[in-house]
């Protein structure tokens, strides 16, 4: 059930495509729809031609939907943007991406570290948070 170089590449109606590489996939008999994936490496080719790069050890794929959970040593690139993090919900349903747990995101100008942030591709709005009200965001950078 071990499938070395796993490639899956897919298309979404709006013109963006998903590429998803990995050293090695397992499938399990009771749940064909979902492959676990390690040494990750996905790429989302949005319609304007910008990628995102999302890198992790392992990763939880549905070939259904293409939702993809991407767990420890989880990276996104997105331009001059870093996030770091120990998972990554990569959910096509809702043109979502949420980043949980020990997040650090880092651009030219900012360093921030927060428990959660969301990213929606169709809006490009990004929203951080803490999993605690009483828990503050942390921002340091050039203003």
């Amino acid at each position: 059930n071990t499938i070395e170089n796993l490639k899956y590449v897919s298309k979404d109606l709006i013109g963006n495509t998903y590429i998803i590489n990995a050293k090695s996939a397992e499938v399990q008999e009771d749940k064909v729809d979902q492959v676990q994936l390690k040494e990750v490496l996905a790429k989302i080719i949005q319609q304007n031609d910008e990628i995102i790069y999302i890198n992790s050890n392992f990763a939880d794929y549905n070939r259904n939907n293409n939702n993809t959970i991407f767990k420890e040593n989880v990276r996104v690139r997105y331009g001059n943007q870093i996030i770091n993090s120990n998972i990554i919900n990569l959910n096509f349903s809702k043109n979502l991406i949420e980043i949980q747990e020990n997040v650090y995101y880092k651009n030219k100008n900012a360093n921030i570290k927060a428990d959660k942030i969301e990213i929606n591709f169709e809006s490009k709005k990004l929203k951080i948070s803490m999993d605690k009200q009483d828990d503050k965001v942390e921002i340091s950078g050039k203003y």
